[in-house]
């Protein structure tokens, strides 16, 4: 082995030994002199025409993990929770994230109509007596964010018939809901709340989730009772029978500390059940008597975008902070890592998100080329706190300067940061995220991109790519609050680790 392969094999060790900042710098010019004069011996040409003044730079290899990463908690716009997979009520002290109350607005229709069947009798139809048993709303659980063991009292009000809620609307968690009868229509209590059958279930919206059954008043019952025996022209269903209900609202009473009750609307729904009997006479001249007992489901989730007979439902939400938190009032405030204990902190249900910095990115430059070979961002997450669940996957996407989440003209979708890595999910080994970040970072020293700034959330919607430009956006513009999850961050444990190569200029 010579001295230049011996000389390569020491660097190379080093490297993968490094666990901070260093630089290991080595001349090449002998090497290169060696190759390029047997090169050009061969070419026959004279070496002063191909410029060998470019072999007596500096080459070096280097790595690092000592950038500073700056990190801020920052507050987003108000969520989106009309159109996503549950309805949320209930109310949750936390110690770091503060005090929860949430109250849900929904809409029911139904697909059948309430039908009395004598079909093929009525030409000797003697009687008929008809008759509602009940009205019971069944609001299946798909998850709760604290403590079960408390007790928990749901209380079902009817919409005033003045409310106008409509479809066309994006409804987000500020969105007030619809003004309601302040005597509630049912009330059911739950103690303890103890929502989930089998909790070794992997699925949600599955019967393996209990629910909570809210009988209503048969004065509700008898007013959609008397809706029956329409003919299907004309028949109350859908928007039709939304004119009629305007809709309901849920609130559950609970001590602070209790929990968040998500539910599904896929599965929930209201049943009404009835019966009727009808004597008639066959042609022999005997009477029959015949009994029926039916059930009309009404239905949470239900219609379609193209015919707009889709159900409005959404909730509202409150949050009364805490401590440090405090200071995030609004949309866009933002909060310091080392104004709050040194730590960063996530929460799908009221919008806060991560925001990073890499304010020394730059110096890697040091009058130098520099072409970054690998870069990964890692996060290392603490314990989730009680009442929350751990984050499945990160979304890293670009920030436009005033901490809101950078828009792409075209389509009004956020822009991811990256375009190796763009959501990362939880390694439960490692116990942390990683980004890929390679081309983003390159871009930034290169001067492609203008601002090194990214806004780190929950995943909450789907990706879709650009086909005129190489730009992966987000497939909507709305951030939605989809589940009770958080993430805290010590900002030490965040790390920017890049390898690259530099030449001295």
């Amino acid at each position: 082995m010579n001295y230049q392969t011996k000389k390569s094999s020491l660097f190379l060790k080093k490297i993968s030994r490094a666990t901070t900042t260093f630089t290991q710098i080595w001349q090449v010019r002998n090497l290169w002199v060696l190759l390029v004069g047997a090169f050009l011996m061969m070419a026959c040409d004279d070496p002063e025409e191909i410029g060998t003044e470019l072999f007596g730079q500096d080459i070096g290899l280097a790595y690092t993990d000592t950038l500073t990463v700056d990190a801020s908690t920052i507050q987003l716009d108000s969520m989106q929770t009309s159109g996503i997979p549950s309805v949320f009520v209930g109310s949750m002290s936390h110690p770091v994230f503060g005090d929860y109350t949430a109250k849900t607005f929904f809409q029911v229709t139904n697909i059948d109509t309430i039908k009395i069947d004598t079909a093929g009798t009525s030409a000797y139809k003697a009687s008929l007596v008809e008759s509602v048993d009940s009205l019971a709303l069944y609001l299946v659980f798909r998850r709760v964010a604290g403590d079960t063991n408390k007790t928990q009292t749901f209380k079902v009000h009817r919409v005033k018939s003045s409310a106008t809620p409509t479809v066309s609307k994006v409804y987000n968690t500020g969105d007030v809901l619809p003004d309601y009868d302040a005597t509630p229509l049912a009330t059911v209590t739950r103690s303890p709340l103890h929502p989930i059958r089998n909790a070794t279930s992997t699925s949600e919206d599955t019967s393996k989730y209990s629910y909570v059954k809210v009988p209503l008043p048969m004065s509700l019952a008898k007013e959609i009772f008397a809706q029956r025996n329409l003919s299907s022209a004309n028949a109350v269903v859908y928007d039709k029978f939304k004119d009629i209900i305007k809709g309901l609202v849920l609130v559950s009473e609970s001590s602070q500390n209790a929990a968040l009750s998500y539910f599904s609307v896929g599965q929930s729904m209201m049943d009404l059940s009835y019966h009727y009997t009808y004597t008639y006479r066959k042609t022999t001249g005997v009477d029959t008597t015949v009994s029926v007992n039916k059930t009309t489901s009404f239905y949470l989730s239900n219609g379609t975008a193209a015919t707009g007979e889709q159900n409005v439902r959404w909730t509202n939400v409150t949050v009364n902070r805490k401590g440090a938190l405090a200071n995030l009032k609004k949309p866009a405030d933002a909060l310091k890592s080392t104004d709050a204990g040194g730590y960063v902190y996530m929460d799908n249900i009221s919008g806060l998100a991560v925001k990073l910095k890499f304010p020394t990115l730059l110096n890697l430059k040091n009058n130098k080329n520099v072409a970054i070979n690998k870069a990964e961002l890692i996060l290392e997450p603490d314990q989730p706190l009680s009442g929350f669940t751990r984050i499945s996957n990160l979304v890293a996407i670009q920030e436009n300067g005033a901490n809101r989440p950078l828009r792409y003209t075209s389509t009004n979708g956020f822009v991811y940061a990256n375009s190796e890595t763009q959501i990362s999910s939880y390694a439960t080994k490692a116990n942390s995220y990683t980004f890929n970040v390679t081309s983003a970072l390159q871009n930034i020293l290169s001067g492609k991109a203008t601002a090194n700034g990214w806004i780190l959330t929950p995943t909450w919607i789907g990706l879709t790519s650009s086909t005129s430009t190489s730009v992966s956006v987000l497939s909507s513009s709305r951030i939605v609050a989809v589940e009770p999850v958080q993430a805290v961050f010590n900002a030490k444990n965040i790390k920017l680790k890049v390898y690259y190569t530099h030449i001295s200029k």
